[in-house]
């Protein structure tokens, strides 16, 4: 029987509302698991994880920590339990998106094991969304929402920024996202009134404000690695290794975090491979238009006179080096995807960056610490999460094998808890075959 697409996203959302509809088990008993807290490169075996509504009540033995009588109890010897992923340069589906689009892209998110988004790019009623998920309406990761971005076009003056930060705190947003083509003048004005509201400043670089400006100048967190790769000229040839050492120093003593988003940039340079970017299963999960889109675009881009594939694979082959450098300086690492966006499907698009984060030479316990305790950490004032421990909000992924020992075993799930939720396998394959048959 053939649907309208309307047709296809209704059956999606009768599909998936019951989950919605469910509340947390009150109690759930991970029994046997072999236990990765994420707070140092440990393993604890044979461990009961006790969760109580949607936190972790306590941790133990199983010889000395009792199941408590009518809990939920998931058998987990064998398997490996650590904190779920925070993605940290996610986004919101796009404004005018149809609930049920919005609710399929977070369920992708916590298919994988992703269950916290840092959401980057702000329109209105995204507020309304996150807190539609904190109060269980919407089964989604908990958000963290950059308002409507600071740019060349939306700011025109160092006291429209002012006003524009002032709007910002007043509406709720979580922090502010800049974007290229803001002016210096104005990108301190934001500055200023930001760090006086208490209101946190992330993103790119803006070519007149300039990496060294906006490292001192205190912006948390630099996405993409941006700017860079413009400082060290990263295009022209090898980086140069006194240059490198110093904006890596300078980047750890002030404390500034980076969000890599290894995989998403090759694609925005253009050095990576079409025909293998096509055949990701993952796209499956994505409206085909929307796919079609991004192969149109990776097209034109590669077809353009001016592109210079030589120049795109130097800087892919750079910014491994510069992420590697800045791990080895004891920089913070964030971990991020920018997903939904061109070939990097929500949640699937993190097996591909952990992997990416490997292969520039981060141990596996670096790429997963970057999404866990390092976020838990950066995000501390709005919870506690990103290690297994008591009072750490119940956001838990099982695994059936070790990801410290290869980390394409982040990519075996038995099932991923967000706030006290449990989604097992089963449940999570059900569903993701349901959505692939929508996009046909």
């Amino acid at each position: 029987m053939n649907f309208s697409p309307i047709g296809r996203w209704l059956i999606l959302l009768a599909g998936l509302l019951p989950a919605y509809s469910q509340p947390a088990n009150k109690v759930t008993a991970f029994v046997g698991a072999s236990v990765l807290p994420m707070d140092s490169e440990r393993i604890l075996s044979d461990q009961v994880v006790i969760v109580e509504g949607d936190r972790i009540a306590s941790l133990g033995s199983r010889a000395t920590t009792p199941v408590p009588a009518g809990a939920n109890v998931i058998e987990a010897s064998g398997k490996f339990l650590m904190p779920g992923l925070g993605e940290m340069h996610g986004h919101n589906p796009p404004i005018g998106s149809s609930p049920a689009y919005v609710e399929s892209i977070y369920f992708l998110f916590l298919a994988n094991g992703v269950t916290t988004v840092r959401g980057m790019l702000g329109w209105p009623g995204q507020i309304e969304l996150r807190d539609q998920v904190k109060s269980g309406k919407i089964l989604g990761p908990s958000l963290i929402l950059a308002g409507p971005s600071f740019s060349g076009a939306t700011v025109t003056s160092p006291q429209a920024a002012e006003q524009r930060v002032r709007d910002q705190k007043r509406e709720g947003w979580d922090l502010i996202k800049v974007h290229p083509g803001l002016r210096r003048d104005s990108y301190d004005a934001m500055a200023t009134v930001a760090d006086q509201l208490g209101l946190r400043f992330a993103g790119h670089i803006p070519t007149e404000v300039g990496l060294i400006h906006a490292i001192e100048r205190r912006q948390e967190t630099i996405d993409h690695l941006d700017g860079y790769m413009e400082y060290l000229n990263g295009g022209d040839g090898p980086l140069d290794p006194r240059k490198l050492a110093s904006v890596v120093q300078l980047t750890r003593e002030t404390q500034t975090r980076v969000v890599p988003t290894m995989v998403l940039w090759e694609t925005i340079l253009g050095s990576a491979d079409l025909r293998v970017m096509e055949a990701y299963p993952e796209l499956r999960y994505m409206p085909k238009a929307e796919v079609d889109r991004w192969k149109r675009s990776y097209r034109a881009r590669q077809d353009d006179a001016k592109f210079d594939r030589a120049r795109a694979l130097r800087l892919a082959a750079n910014r491994k080096v510069l992420l590697k450098a800045l791990h080895d300086g004891g920089v913070d690492i964030l971990f991020g995807t920018d997903a939904p966006q061109q070939f990097s499907v929500p949640g699937f698009s993190v097996h591909r960056e952990l992997r990416a984060m490997v292969e520039a030479g981060l141990p596996p316990f670096a790429a997963l610490q970057s999404a866990t305790r390092q976020v838990g950490t950066y995000l501390k004032t709005t919870d506690r999460f990103g290690v297994v421990a008591p009072g750490q909000r119940a956001d838990l992924v099982l695994l059936d094998a070790n990801p410290l020992d290869a980390i394409g075993n982040f990519s075996r799930q038995a099932g991923v808890m967000v706030r006290g939720r449990w989604l097992d396998a089963t449940t999570i394959r059900e569903r993701l075959a349901l959505l692939a048959a929508t996009q046909q």
